[in-house]
């Protein structure tokens, strides 16, 4: 049996129930009328946004690419490395390594040589490898006996306003090796050459003159300008005795003493193509002769292209010096000498986008072969022996 306060307060609770359902709590109302204002801004908000984008958008399609200008403003353009293989002649005593732990007369050099098998035996090296392919960049070297690394510059693209294709313009920066990097433009790495002459007086350094830079039969005409345009860059940073720990040898620096070499390898090489597109920035090529190379010394823009372009009267010193480099002729003459002992070096291998047959390249790609020897004279074992 329920006693009367207890039903009493059945009854209540139903009162309360049904009145709080026909009489909204005002505290209720007050707090949906304030989440609908907020709906009501974050609507306004989000228009007032999507004008703003719209805006923009319509502002950014008056500056475009231009996908038919210089081809290293074009990340789309690559040559592929196939194979890459370094040698040395291990009869004069000469033994090469990508770790200073594992010597031998040669390396291949891949993205399992340079990235996945040197994190343990090499810890701080610091080797850039091209995944997609090599996309042309500009370098003129280091910058002072103190430095180790290319200063190595790139750009997006060639943007222009308003489809004004007559001004197109491009700003570049500086890229940085501070980290290992699959998805490099450009391949660089370290080696360590073991010269094992017995003798104080240093060896002369020679690249073979049957250095391979060469594109896979069959690639088109538009891939053999960058194929004309690659280059081969060379950094001596230091040597130690042949006692030293492989750690010693890795961690060797220049010492204010770092020398660089930029190799050419198909300096007189130019297309038809080449010819024929350097003529609509008034240049005169011929297949045959050299010609000179601007290469970036700074980062910077905006640049118009009339002006980037090497062997034009237009181009922009500011920003573009005299690229100082070896070719097949000059291979007579010693890179460097090399003492009895380990010598640390930095390879880098790229696409000169400087290079006058790099001019409105317009291709998917191709396989590159790239094969180079070092050869060393005996000068110190002669020495040594008279």
């Amino acid at each position: 049996m329920v006693n009367n306060y207890s039903l009493f307060a059945i009854r209540g609770g139903e009162d309360v129930a049904s009145k709080s359902k026909k009489q909204p709590n005002k505290f209720s109302t007050k707090k949906t009328v304030i989440v609908k204002k907020k709906k009501k801004e974050k609507k306004k908000l989000r228009e007032r946004i999507n004008v703003k984008l719209t805006v923009i958008l319509i502002l950014l399609f008056g500056v475009l690419f231009i996908f038919a200008a210089y081809a290293w403003f074009s990340s789309s353009l690559n040559v592929r490395i196939r194979t890459f293989r370094m040698a040395v002649d291990r009869n004069s005593g000469l033994t090469i390594s990508l770790d200073a732990i594992n010597y031998d007369s040669y390396v291949e050099i891949n993205e399992e040589t340079l990235i996945t098998n040197l994190n343990d035996l090499y810890p701080n090296h610091m080797s850039q490898w091209s995944i997609n392919g090599l996309t042309p960049v500009s370098s003129n070297g280091i910058t002072n006996p103190n430095s180790p690394q290319f200063n190595i510059f790139a750009s997006d693209g060639v943007l222009y306003q308003r489809n004004d294709r007559d001004n197109g313009f491009i700003v570049t920066e500086q890229l940085v090796e501070d980290q290992v990097k699959r998805y490099s433009y450009y391949i660089a790495f370290d080696i360590f050459l073991r010269n094992e002459t017995g003798s104080p007086v240093s060896d002369n350094l020679y690249l073979n003159r049957g250095a391979l830079f060469a594109l896979d039969d069959g690639s088109d005409e538009e891939m053999q300008g960058l194929a004309n345009s690659v280059r081969f860059g060379i950094v001596k940073i230091g040597s130690t005795s042949l006692d030293a720990t492989a750690t010693e040898a890795q961690n060797l620096s220049c010492n204010n003493d770092c020398e660089s070499i930029i190799y050419e390898p198909n300096s007189r090489n130019h297309t038809d193509l080449s010819i024929e597109r350097a003529q609509k920035y008034n240049v005169s090529l011929v297949n045959g002769e050299r010609f000179p190379t601007y290469a970036f010394s700074r980062e910077g823009g905006p640049i118009f292209v009339r002006n980037t372009v090497s062997g034009s009267p237009n181009i922009d010193l500011n920003y573009f010096s005299l690229q100082e480099t070896i070719t097949d002729e000059d291979l007579g003459e010693p890179l460097f000498t090399i003492p009895n002992g380990v010598t640390k070096a930095r390879i880098y291998l790229w696409i000169e986008g400087q290079d006058i047959d790099s001019l409105e390249t317009n291709s998917a790609g191709a396989d590159m072969n790239i094969s180079v020897d070092f050869v060393k004279d005996t000068t110190g074992y002669d020495a040594f022996n008279e």
